[in-house]
């Protein structure tokens, strides 16, 4: 329809007032529920009470945490407008996501799946570890609709992803015995589409990347790549926090880990400099959303084959053709496919974490079929191993895609999730944060605006 103007102070004192209801009124529902939960169905597991479990465990856990928290919060921050949004939103929401996923995926592996005793979920530093990682797919899902989204929608819509993540995980690790220590597919992959199916249901005309607001300074850019060196320093962490499980030790459990912060570490590297080579070739100069994004894609890539025996030059190989396809994805895959079916993804997950995830999980098929003589011992499957880890990327690719349309189209429809932004009100902090001011002077597309007006497409 035709363009009309409209004044941003009084849109804004709107969207201020529908914000306080919208967002308040059902948070405060949804705490007690879980106060409740954790009440009736939670209890220490005591026989994980120990000195040795917590020096295990714990100093993953913090790095977990850090990646979640620090890494994906400050690598969001590259917006100009969007700061406060980035850091502040990720924070709450991986906070309320981790309780749920104590409780969700607890229940999956020790209730729905298990064997706990009276229904009751036994919480310990594996179980926390596992709901950070259930927040970090969230947060790759928040990247996909980074800024477009209201903080109720985007409350809903991450919660309504851990059940789907909890089943996945079942499904791969449970069902198809598939290998993925260090979540190619289950996080990563799991993420990243279920964000951007969600991305193309709630995402409209006037959200992508030509809006003006969807863009970096010099400052932002610098802050985001606070971001990516914490990532990339503890992604061998990630990996391989839960490849050393008690259980696992007869067969070898220390040694997996050792695997895994060799290989990710050695991936990691590889991606870097096939980056930087990459992006010169590319553009002529290096591009800073390259290296805060592509630099990482090693160590997504390499998640699902971590605690194999590849070999170094093996796990380099995955690291440097996950450095090339994310840089590749970010300069020619996201134009075209924005161009194409309108899929506004606003951080790259598709570059960074989706086409790097396939990557894994393909990897570690090829490794089960070409490396079996010295993966034997962890190949469930014997021989036909690299079936199922194929049937599990499906298996993971389609419920993601199913999941996050879903999801995206109920978040659209229900109240008090209708609580929509116009493209006037994307990447911009100051109508949700105190003391940050809304930007004066322009139009949302670009163009300059009249007598301190935005501009809205009705």
């Amino acid at each position: 329809m035709d363009e009309v103007l409209l004044p941003l102070t009084g849109h804004r004192k709107t969207m201020e007032w529908n914000l306080r209801g919208a967002f308040a009124a059902p948070l405060a529902p949804i705490i007690v529920v879980l106060l409740g939960l954790f009440a009736v169905f939670t209890k220490y597991n005591d026989s994980n009470a120990t000195d040795a479990h917590v020096q295990r465990y714990y100093v993953f856990y913090t790095h977990v945490s850090i990646m979640v928290f620090v890494g994906f919060g400050f690598l969001m921050t590259f917006l100009r407008r969007y700061s406060y949004s980035a850091v502040g939103l990720n924070f709450f929401t991986s906070c309320l996501v981790m309780l749920e996923a104590i409780l969700v995926v607890g229940a999956v592996q020790q209730v729905v799946w298990g064997s706990a005793a009276a229904g009751k979920i036994e919480v310990d530093l594996p179980l926390l570890i596992d709901a950070g990682f259930c927040a970090a797919a969230a947060m790759i899902s928040f990247g996909a609709v980074l800024g477009k989204l209201s903080p109720t929608q985007l409350t809903f819509l991450l919660l309504l992803e851990v059940p789907l993540y909890a089943i996945n995980q079942h499904l791969v690790f449970d069902t198809f015995k598939a290998l993925d220590i260090g979540g190619s597919m289950s996080i990563h992959a799991f993420g990243a589409y279920y964000g951007l199916a969600a991305s193309l249901v709630l995402c409209g005309p006037g959200s992508g990347s030509s809006h003006l607001k969807n863009g970096a300074s010099y400052t932002s850019d610098m802050t985001a790549m606070i971001g990516t060196i914490f990532l990339w320093i503890f992604w061998p962490s990630f990996n391989g926090a839960l490849a050393s499980n008690p259980a696992a030790v007869a067969t070898g459990g220390v040694q997996f880990q050792f695997h895994c912060i060799i290989n990710t570490i050695i991936a990691l590297l590889g991606a870097c400099v096939s980056t930087f080579a990459a992006s010169a070739a590319y553009d002529g100069k290096f591009n800073m959303v390259h290296i805060q994004n592509a630099t990482l894609a090693g160590g997504v890539a390499i998640g699902s084959a971590a605690n194999m025996k590849i070999l170094p030059g093996g796990a380099l190989l995955v690291g440097v053709l996950a450095g090339v396809l994310s840089t590749t994805g970010y300069k020619y895959i996201a134009p075209t496919l924005e161009a194409k079916i309108a899929l506004r993804d606003t951080c790259g997950v598709h570059n960074l974490h989706g086409m790097p995830g396939v990557l894994g999980g393909l990897a570690a098929a090829a490794a089960s079929a070409l490396a079996f003589s010295a993966n034997e011992p962890i190949l469930r499957h014997g021989k036909q191993q690299w079936l199922y880890q194929l049937l599990a990327l499906a298996v993971t690719l389609a419920i993601a895609l199913v999941g996050g349309a879903l999801a995206g189209t109920l978040v659209r429809l229900c109240s008090p999730a209708r609580h929509t932004l116009g493209p006037e009100l994307m990447y911009e902090d100051g109508v949700f944060w105190e003391e940050v001011e809304a930007e004066e002077g322009e139009d949302w597309h670009g163009g300059a605006a009249t007598n301190g007006t935005n501009g809205i497409s009705m």
